[in-house]
């Protein structure tokens, strides 16, 4: 199993980045996005081609982390492709019905929800967030990944990472920014709440804040990087 970043930042991209979208690669030559952010479909064709994504999952629909999306319906349009299969929550309806059906195999995100990909094992745990979001749980072998997404309560990152053995974490606000109503955790409540032996790789990070993000992250979690490609 291959990991490659290719969009680490939330909101918007720094110049010549992209927003939230990694892409794994299963043993047997299988092509896994997850998430499919601002600028993401441009950096993805530096590794494969349009037409060798075999699954997309989406874990909410926010533009930050979904609106390549739409331009990945044009593309399939005009090269021909077949139907994309991709995982994504049922709400908010009005985005989720604005990706166009006669191009995507639209499955519906629940927590429920298990799937394989080659010898991944994909399921889903729900993630508090102002829009439905999941968490991304994958055992690949004796390994557990757990990509958080968007997370706006510790409690509930430490429940959907125990266990883990890497995680990709939401971390765009600093503690001493972070407020009581935020949509998202803070980096020192994030590297707390992840378990104490896990490798913890920060995500979804804030333009100008990388070196302060890592550093806060560091401090409350001493295995503790920004996010980068690995291979398991």
């Amino acid at each position: 199993m291959e990991f490659k970043v290719i969009g680490e930042y939330g909101r918007y991209p720094a110049y010549n980045k992209a927003t939230n979208c990694y892409l794994i690669k299963t043993d047997n030559g299988k092509n896994i996005l997850i998430d499919l952010g601002s600028g993401a479909l441009s950096l993805l064709q530096k590794h494969i081609d349009i037409s060798k994504i075999d699954v997309v999952i989406i874990t909410h629909l926010h533009f930050d982390h979904a609106c390549d999306l739409g331009v990945l319906s044009y593309s399939i349009g005009y090269l021909g492709l077949n139907k994309i299969k991709v995982y994504m929550p049922a709400t908010p309806e009005l985005i989720k019905n604005a990706f166009d059906s006669s191009k995507f195999d639209v499955q519906i995100i629940y927590e429920d929800l298990q799937f394989s990909v080659d010898n991944i094992n994909f399921s889903f745990a729900y993630s508090p967030h102002p829009v439905e979001t999941y968490s991304v749980i994958m055992k690949y072998n004796d390994k557990k990944i757990v990509y958080t997404s968007d997370c706006s309560k510790k409690e509930v990152i430490a429940k959907n990472t125990l266990g883990a053995d890497i995680v990709i974490g939401d971390a765009c606000i600093l503690h001493a920014d972070y407020k009581s109503n935020s949509p998202h955790v803070s980096v020192k409540d994030l590297a707390e709440s992840v378990p104490e032996n896990c490798k913890l790789y920060l995500a979804h990070l804030t333009c100008g804040q990388e070196k302060e993000i890592l550093q806060e992250g560091i401090k409350y979690h001493k295995n503790t990087e920004l996010v980068k490609d690995f291979l398991i």
